[in-house]
């Protein structure tokens, strides 16, 4: 926008001067005549000289500006600033000497300082000419150097705008961890586990899925955003595609855009719902005790559905996985051992009921 002001003043300076021409009926110009008013050659030839005697004082004022800059500075390319320097003196000093040569007759003396001072000024503006053009390469590595170093920062700050995020996400998942030692209660751990991954990982939703007694089905048994709409799916067969490669698989699985799993877990928004991962836990059960010695059945896996929000930018990164990895091996184990230990409570519980039930048969012998 500044740059398009300075034509414009220009043409509305141009404009003025016609308008005060016409009124002074200029329809040629005839500098001999007298009585012209503020368009008289005496008025013209001061205002000649006033614009070289200020011409003069910028063109000397300017030098010393440079001279200043290049001695508080390491800048390369200091010839081309001194002959930029001498340059800009020897234009001041024409000026200055032209401005003498507007009245009356003038002496040899001045002419001849006045050709010695234009000589000169020719010969330094072509050196500076010629040099100046020998420069351009290297002033535009410069410039490419300048763009790769502002490339530099900016990818260096987004580094380590990952870097406090994965720091944050980190801090996250120790307090996760703390939080799931802390209770063993399943419910508890599972909401806690919800609540501290949301947190940590910006997510939309996530959500929980339990097999049940008979293991035909993955009910939904926690959610971070319980859907609204009664059309949304809270059981999905075992035999599902999706669920049957997630159990499959040891690390984060990520979920297709119509798999049947994940739009079960987008909350019911699917508009507001990005890109789906999921990962199996693992959960340890006791049947039975045999001979005093626990016999292991086959392992069961819960589901736990992670839903980034929608946005294009957004997708799973390695170590958003990494940490989902680390989450749920802590809560299979925490799961694991509230499993053991209420259904320990179960068998001491029988086990104590049987006791009472000898007691009273002896008694009653």
């Amino acid at each position: 926008m500044e740059k398009g002001l300075f034509p414009l003043l220009f043409l509305l300076l141009l404009m003025v001067l016609s308008v005060c021409a016409i009124d002074v009926e200029y329809s040629q110009c005839n500098c001999d005549e007298e009585g012209l008013g503020l368009w008289s050659i005496q008025n013209v030839l001061v205002c000649q000289k006033m614009s070289d005697f200020f011409i003069a004082i910028a063109y000397f004022s300017i030098p010393i500006e440079l001279l200043y800059f290049v001695s508080c500075s390491n800048v390369p390319f200091k010839l081309v600033f001194l002959q930029f320097i001498a340059f800009i003196v020897l234009c001041g000093l024409t000026h200055l000497l032209n401005a003498y040569t507007y009245y009356g007759p003038h002496s040899f003396q001045l002419f001849l300082s006045l050709t010695v001072a234009k000589f000169l000024t020719a010969l330094v503006s072509c050196a500076t000419a010629i040099t100046f053009p020998t420069l351009i390469p290297f002033l535009l590595k410069i410039k490419v150097r300048e763009l790769f170093l502002r490339r530099n920062v900016l990818e260096l700050g987004q580094e380590v705008g990952m870097m406090k995020k994965q720091k944050e996400a980190s801090w996250h998942v120790r307090m996760l961890t703390c939080e799931i030692r802390k209770s063993l209660d399943k419910h508890t751990i599972l909401y806690t586990t919800l609540v501290e991954l949301s947190k940590a990982l910006d997510l939309h939703n996530c959500a929980v899925w339990m097999p049940d007694d008979g293991r035909r089905e993955m009910h939904l048994t926690h959610e971070l955003k319980p859907s609204s709409e009664r059309s949304c799916r809270n059981s999905i067969p075992v035999s599902d595609l999706d669920v049957l490669d997630i159990k499959k698989s040891k690390g984060v699985w990520i979920l297709r855009p119509d798999s049947a799993l994940g739009a079960a877990s987008s909350g019911g928004g699917s508009g507001d719902s990005g890109a789906m991962a999921a990962i199996r836990i693992p959960i340890l059960h006791v049947s039975n005790f045999k001979g005093g010695t626990p016999e292991m059945v086959e392992t069961s896996y819960g589901v736990l559905v992670l839903v980034l929000p929608n946005s294009n930018s957004r997708a799973w990164t390695c170590h958003e996985m990494e940490i989902v990895e680390v989450v749920a091996d802590q809560v299979a184990v925490a799961l694991s051992h509230a499993s053991v230990l209420e259904e320990s409570h179960l068998m001491s519980q029988k086990l104590a009921e049987q006791n009472l039930a000898c007691n009273r048969l002896k008694r009653m012998q």
